[in-house]
């Protein structure tokens, strides 16, 4: 059986001959059983060694690529909360300023209800004595019909 396994550049090639000939270049033939079926276990420990590496490599690229998604995604929700944080920080400033509107506003009206009773007093107070200056023309008018 004649396999021949070729990696990236950076890595060797690995290249197995046909099973009639050694690791040396030598025909099979000349080597003992043994030999032959420890080369056959180092051959298949070999491959599973090889089987192992593209997988472990298989799973880096992807575990690299979800990484690669994975900063991605935390830039673009750094950003939005960043702009969450903006937005939030401009809505506190424009609460405050309505706070602070709204508080001149119950000042104004505070204000406003004192001089409104104020005004209103004061011109009860000239009803009165209105009234009074009426009742006391009207008294003196009836004295002086009465006379």
């Amino acid at each position: 059986m004649s396999a021949n396994l070729y990696r990236s550049p950076s890595q060797a090639a690995v290249v197995y001959k046909s099973p009639s000939m050694s690791a040396f270049g030598a025909p099979f033939g000349s080597m003992s059983v043994a030999d032959l079926g420890s080369l056959t276990r180092l051959e298949d420990k070999i491959r599973l060694l090889q089987e192992d590496l593209e997988s472990e490599r298989e799973l880096r690229n992807r575990i690299e690529r979800e990484r690669a998604d994975l900063s991605v995604q935390l830039i673009a929700l750094t950003d939005r909360l960043e702009d969450a944080e903006g937005t939030t920080d401009s809505q506190i400033e424009s609460n405050r300023k309505r706070e602070g509107e709204l508080i001149k506003l119950r000042k104004l009206l505070e204000e406003s209800q004192l001089e409104s009773e104020d005004a209103m007093n004061v011109l009860r107070k000239k009803h009165q004595d209105a009234c009074l200056d009426y009742q006391d023309q009207i008294e003196q008018l009836q004295k002086k019909n009465a006379k």
